[in-house]
């Protein structure tokens, strides 16, 4: 795989990485998977962060790069985003601000797991993983 030079500070990465990994941290899934396409084949892999909710798209692009649009949170699911449910539905129903608690119960950690062929410098495997406590 040709990958081009990624610059960070005006620096070449290339030479410096044998693989580059990209964390989208981003609200719009259509932002995340624009740049997954755009940087096929340039990156590893590209994977989206923010919503707290993990998406069912893992897998690899044609050129090679992993993607998943959102890995998920590590927290506690049984919640609205990792906060207690009733406070952050009455703020929805009546529109007063309340102290939003984090959320107990029911945590776990979620992410991707990436498998890597340094030969041909290609992801070959992407899958979302979710450990429960």
């Amino acid at each position: 795989m040709n990958w081009p030079f990624f610059t960070l500070t005006g620096r070449p990465l290339r030479p410096q990485a044998d693989a580059i990994i990209v964390e989208m941290h981003g609200e719009a899934t259509s932002e995340k998977q624009a740049l997954g396409w755009h940087l096929d084949g340039r990156a590893l892999a590209v994977i989206g962060t923010h919503t707290h909710v993990p998406t069912a798209d893992a897998g690899v692009l044609p050129k090679g790069t992993a993607f998943l649009c959102d890995a998920g949170m590590t927290g506690p699911y049984t919640s609205v985003l990792g906060r207690e449910i009733a406070p952050v539905i009455g703020r929805f129903m009546d529109g007063m601000p309340r102290k939003f608690g984090v959320a107990e119960g029911d945590v776990r950690l979620s992410g991707a797991l990436v498998e890597y062929d340094p030969t041909a410098r290609r992801a070959v495997r992407c899958e979302l993983v979710t450990v429960r406590k």
